[in-house]
């Protein structure tokens, strides 16, 4: 009569894990190396990156706005995809979680492959000295 479950004897699953019945394990280390180095890094060494590529592309627009919305959906999807992924996981295993993240990345290569051409750095060259407008102000050309 204790409220402390024993999962040595599951295997490490809990009981009211229905999936656990049917669902092969993991291998721990494949687990431990794909969290620490595969995600561990994948965020610092893209997020720097993707924000410079983003504020590249604005070029001298209202980039403090956008800059912000940019960040707010990004620290939104940090909030709500553990929230999300923790409540799939629960009530399916890993299956679904890893199916929407498999989808959501195959997506976004499509997409980046697709619109390469379009990445590229706003590029504004009016006449040297010339004060030149634009819809948020003037820009000079020195």
């Amino acid at each position: 009569n204790s409220t402390v479950e024993d999962t040595v004897y599951s295997g490490g699953c809990l009981q009211h894990y229905h999936w656990c019945a049917y669902t092969p394990r993991v291998p721990f280390f494949l687990y431990s190396f794909a969290a620490t180095v595969l995600f561990g890094l994948a965020f610092p060494f893209l997020a720097s990156p993707v924000g410079t590529l983003y504020s590249q592309i604005l070029g001298p627009r209202n980039q403090g706005l956008m800059q912000g919305i940019f960040e707010f959906f990004g620290s939104s999807a940090r909030f709500l995809g553990p929230i999300i992924s923790t409540t799939l996981f629960e009530k399916s295993g890993y299956l679904w979680p890893m199916l929407i993240q498999l989808t959501l990345l195959i997506g976004c290569i499509i997409l980046n492959i697709i619109f390469r051409h379009r990445l590229i750095p706003l590029r504004l060259k009016p006449e040297i000295g010339v004060p030149t407008k634009y819809k948020f102000g003037t820009f000079y050309r020195l």
